[in-house]
């Protein structure tokens, strides 16, 4: 079996390994969740908020922490929107979620809210890197402030969390999400 070279990344503390990096996201990770439970009250689901996570996980490895990407990505064959497009499609996801917020009354609908605004977030892709994780705790953040279960949505597997988003992309069918955000 051959062995998979070393990667490495330029970051804010030097030349370091991939796994490095990743070992330092997940502490910034743990601080970040940590400040949601501390914060969420006072945390609107808005762009501003997006941006502070993001910052908070990422800042102290990279510049761009808390920026919109600055170039376009792929992700196998899915391809975001163009990065110029970016700061108006986040205006939008925004003011998409304000007006589906009104009109959202029972569980059932807040949790389809909940699968919707990850999905978008995702769909958007408006980082260089680490969406999934904001996505994440964009859900965490929702089901603090609806008063839903955060540990079932935090325990989903990442292979089960990419291919119910990937199925939401392909069919527009958020359910399997919606699935997972509840714990099924």
């Amino acid at each position: 079996m051959t062995k998979t070279p070393v990667t490495y990344k330029e970051t804010l503390q030097g030349i370091l390994t991939v796994r490095e990096i990743e070992s330092i996201v997940m502490d910034n990770l743990i601080n970040v969740q940590k400040y949601l439970f501390r914060n969420y009250q006072n945390l609107s689901i808005n762009q501003r908020t997006i941006k502070h996570l993001h910052k908070l996980l990422t800042a102290n490895l990279f510049e761009e922490g808390g920026n919109y990407r600055k170039h376009n990505v792929e992700l196998g064959s899915f391809e975001p929107p163009t990065y110029f497009k970016v700061p108006q499609y986040m205006m939008d996801w925004e003011e998409d979620y304000k007006e589906r917020r009104k009109h959202t009354r029972t569980q059932e609908q807040k949790i389809e809210l909940c699968a919707w605004l990850i999905h978008r977030f995702l769909w958007i892709h408006p980082f260089f890197d680490y969406n999934g994780r904001i996505s994440r705790l964009i859900g965490e953040l929702f089901l603090l402030k609806n008063k839903f279960p955060v540990v079932t949505f935090q325990s989903v597997k990442r292979v089960d969390f990419v291919r119910a988003v990937k199925k939401a992309t392909e069919c527009g069918d958020l359910n399997d999400l919606s699935g997972l955000i509840k714990g099924e």
